[in-house]
């Protein structure tokens, strides 16, 4: 069965390779570490001399923070007891005890680069798998701060790291430059991951940009307090400048780790509610998980918010609670099939036993919602969430294609929602469907 001309070409532009930005952030980082092993190879055997035990307090620093990593609800994996020491090591200035630590921002890249290496594959040793071009994007972001402290020339010659030495320097204004060199090399980091996993997982650069630097936001503000703090004790301290200074991050660091696993349980007991369906017969098995799975895709293809998102995937796992009020099952549970009246009928009953939660308004709505036709938004502007829009198409194509992802059965399904394209389904909607249709499962 051939679909039709608009489908199949959608599909064959959807399907081209696009270009890959992966490699390009690996170049940067290699280019990183490179240049700097070749503009400060003469330097580095007397910095690593005359600064050995500062720079192997920073280096276990950065290796054992690589350890405790927090994966974000997007995915996005951060580390940020690794990032803050990489951060006050590019910051930092004198220490107690120890030299002024006088140290070009190439050396500091080469220390990060090679720590951070080692702290993957520590990590993979272990277990915990972080991707290369997290490292090259890192190793780039440190050295655009390390630069902007160590190799920009302000007045006298010397770099924003030597205020830290005078004292007729105000030391809010030190702290102010320090939080922007520190905000500059985060963001470029933010911008190299959120690049890839924009290219990745064929989403909107703007979407993903956006994605990255909400989730971001709580992180990055501590980052940008932690290396200066540890700069700042470390003249009065010494080396105990580095636990203190990053305590707060730790902080930080255990309660995003605690929102991101109560989220996830929360996520989990809806999956299993939604399951009531599965286990009662009434319909497929996985049929709900595909459905939230393709509405999240196609809601990040069409660039929406991540609040958006979270309330989507909720109600698509219950879009088919309703079902359990039904005296007999439909057909293999396809809704899309059954009559109007019927469909409506399932989701009002389904939009009640979730209000009666009192948390899930918002998810309740977007559930009643789903049966509406789009001819009713366009004929009588009538308001229909995009979400419920999209819930609509994604169980359509799951209901049509019967949860199989070979290439006749996904082709069948999209020709039958092309059928009803602008009546049923929104146009907007089923052109994001079908540039997630190949959508890479990598993220």
């Amino acid at each position: 069965m051939t679909p039709p001309p608009r489908v199949g070409a959608l599909i064959a532009t959807r399907a081209r390779p696009s270009r890959r930005v992966e490699p390009i952030v690996l170049l940067l980082g290699a280019i990183t570490v490179l240049s700097s092993l070749i503009t400060e190879s003469a330097r580095l055997d007397l910095a690593v001399r005359d600064h050995s035990s500062v720079l192997a307090a920073f280096a276990v620093a950065i290796v054992v923070g690589e350890q405790f990593r927090v994966q974000m609800p997007s995915g996005r994996v951060a580390a940020p007891v690794s990032t803050a020491s990489a951060i006050a090591l590019a910051v930092l200035g004198s220490v107690e005890g120890h030299p002024v630590f006088d140290v070009p921002a190439g050396i500091v890249a080469i220390v990060v680069a090679g720590s951070l290496c080692v702290g993957t594959l520590v990590g993979r040793v272990l277990h915990r798998r972080t991707h290369w071009y997290v490292v090259a994007a890192r190793t780039v972001g440190v050295g655009v701060t390390a630069s902007l402290m160590r190799a920009v020339p302000l007045d006298g010659g010397a770099g924003e790291w030597a205020w830290q030495l005078d004292d007729g320097r105000p030391p809010w204004l030190v702290a102010v430059v320090m939080m922007g060199a520190a905000a500059a090399g985060l963001y470029v980091e933010i911008i190299l991951t959120g690049l890839v996993r924009a290219q990745r997982r064929s989403l909107p650069v703007a979407s993903a940009l956006s994605e990255e630097l909400g989730e971001a936001q709580a992180l990055t503000l501590g980052l940008l307090a932690a290396g200066p703090l540890v700069a700042f004790l470390a003249p009065v301290v010494g080396l105990a400048a580095l636990p203190l200074g990053l305590l707060p991050m730790v902080l930080t660091y255990v309660a995003v780790r605690r929102y991101t696993t109560n989220r996830a349980t929360y996520r989990q007991t809806i999956a299993t509610l939604s399951q009531l369906t599965e286990v009662a017969g009434y319909t497929p098995t996985g049929h709900a998980s595909r459905v939230a799975s393709r509405s999240v895709s196609i809601a990040r293809s069409m660039g929406m918010h991540a609040e958006q998102v979270q309330d989507l995937e909720y109600a698509a796992l219950l879009h088919d609670l309703g079902q359990v009020g039904l005296r007999s099952p439909i057909p293999d549970g396809a809704t899309v099939l059954a009559a109007p009246d019927d469909q409506r009928r399932i989701a009002s009953e389904g939009a009640r036993i979730v209000r009666r939660t009192e948390v899930l308004d918002r998810v309740a709505d977007l559930m009643e919602g789903q049966t509406t036709p789009f001819r009713h938004v366009r004929e009588w502007n009538e308001k229909v969430p995009i979400e419920s829009r999209i819930i609509k198409v994604a169980n359509a194509f799951d209901d049509f294609s019967h949860g199989r992802t070979d290439a006749s059965s996904i082709e069948a399904a999209l020709e039958r929602i092309h059928l009803g394209l602008g009546y049923e389904y929104d146009p907007e909607v089923v052109e994001a469907l079908i540039r997630t249709v190949h959508q890479p499962s990598h993220t």
